[in-house]
């Protein structure tokens, strides 16, 4: 029963045109951005380099496709909350718009499995999307500039060899993974008490303009929440970047986030099966 829920529920959103719109902005947008570091490498290899330039003498250019592809990554990632919740935002309040609620859950399918194909879905959704936004832009940027070594900022200038590049990237992907799918988690369950698609966005997005807010603001009562929202983990994947990398860190982001997932999906679970469809 729930593998052909799944299967319903996935041809639904494939035949949606908002589903799309992350793919189809990401794949715009990045060749964009290669061209324009291209473009500029040599204004960004004098602000790496920095004052290091004066004192010694370098062979060749930390300009690549793997630096290109971090510098994307670190740019859009806090843009990526928006396009991951396209779908969780949609996937109940238009059944809810169109009425269609009242025909579907007279069939004998118990809405916690409705519910549960729902769910599964939009973590593919998140998923999928995540990985492509990865992907591509580490396709385009290696196709366009190259493969070298990846000079990153850790307290200084960290050359990381290219052996250890698909490694961290593939790390970095499964830290901001976890993060995206909470975000869409909170998007879900404000769309299962929402009967139009715009206000689960506006309020999952306000929430992350907040927490980020929070985890930006040096103030002490700020400092000690913010490791208990997952909000502060938006950027964390930055540290798969780090040498040694901090495994400590990326535990807490997976205790959090796991943790914050399964609020909202048991609140979900408690407004979806205990709602009137009829009203």
């Amino acid at each position: 029963m729930i593998y052909h829920l799944i299967t319903n529920e996935f041809f639904k959103i494939i035949f949606r045109k908002r589903t799309y719109i992350g793919f189809l902005l990401i794949f715009i947008l990045i060749p964009f951005i290669v061209w324009a570091i291209d473009d500029g490498g040599t204004a960004l290899e004098k602000a790496i380099y920095g004052q290091l330039s004066d004192s010694f003498f370098f062979v060749g250019s930390l300009l690549n496709g793997y630096l290109a592809s971090y510098l994307i990554l670190a740019i859009l990632i806090n843009h990526m909350p928006f396009l991951s919740t396209i779908v969780a935002a949609d996937i109940f309040s238009a059944e809810y718009s169109k009425s269609t609620f009242r025909f579907y859950l007279t069939r004998p399918v118990s809405r916690g499995a409705v519910l549960s194909s729902k769910i599964v879905i939009v973590i593919c959704y998140t998923t999928i999307l995540l990985g492509f936004f990865f992907g591509y832009s580490l396709l385009i940027s290696t196709l366009w500039l190259g493969t070298g070594e990846l000079a990153v900022f850790d307290k200084g200038i960290l050359f990381l060899p290219e052996n250890e590049i698909f490694y961290r990237f593939t790390i970095a992907f499964v830290a901001s993974n976890i993060v995206m799918i909470t975000i869409s988690c909170l998007c879900l369950f404000i769309s299962t008490i929402s009967r139009n698609s715009v206000t689960p966005i506006i309020i999952t997005i306000s929430v992350v303009f907040i927490g980020t807010a929070i985890s930006l603001i040096p103030i002490d009562f700020f400092d000690r929440i913010n490791p208990y929202l997952f909000t502060g983990y938006i950027n964390s994947f930055l540290v798969a970047f780090n040498d040694p990398i901090p495994w400590g860190h990326i535990r807490d982001l997976l205790t959090i986030c796991i943790m914050w997932s399964g609020v909202f999906l048991v609140l979900s679970f408690y407004f979806f099966l205990n709602r009137d469809i009829i009203d």
